[in-house]
């Protein structure tokens, strides 16, 4: 196993797992607003906010963050032989917190630069906040779905160790 091959590894898991973190997402945001809506209108909930692109900007992230983490944690587990549910929990919550943190900016930019020396506090209403809030809904999602992709990365590499024996 050389370390491009556990890397490639590792960021194809990362990226299949930043997909099932935004479906989880989603799912998590449809749960919500079903109670006060249909279930088709709650499902396409971001079709109607103001806030679409700092949505896709955060998806992104999200991906992006998955792809770097992803690599690493492939090195880790591969390589480096660590154990790959910690290295799997502490890279999903790397992405969660990077993401949160990340694409609060977004916000920050476009509508809390014009805040700044007033009585508001941009800093807590764009980023602090979003990453406190998204810690919360997603530490139990990036925790299952960390676990998921450590013994994915184990699995997909003692896989390609046996076709390399053979």
């Amino acid at each position: 196993m050389t370390e491009t091959e556990a890397k490639k590894i590792g960021s194809r898991q990362g990226l299949i797992c930043a997909g099932l973190g935004v479906l989880i997402a989603q799912l998590i945001m449809t749960a919500m607003i079903s109670s006060d809506q249909n279930l088709f209108k709650a499902f396409f909930w971001f079709t109607r906010v103001d806030y679409k692109l700092n949505l896709f900007i955060g998806s992104a992230i999200l991906f992006a963050c998955g792809h770097f983490y992803g690599q690493f944690a492939g090195k880790a587990i591969l390589i480096k032989r660590q154990n790959y549910i910690l290295v799997g929990f502490l890279s999903g919550m790397a992405v969660l917190l990077t993401t949160a943190f990340l694409s609060g900016w977004t916000g920050f930019f476009q509508e809390g630069l014009d805040n700044l020396g007033t009585n508001d506090n941009p800093f807590e209403d764009y980023i602090f906040k979003p990453l406190f809030w998204v810690t919360i809904f997603g530490i139990i999602p990036a925790f299952i779905v960390g676990l998921w992709f450590g013994g994915q990365i184990k699995v997909k590499g003692k896989r390609l160790e046996v076709k390399q024996v053979q």
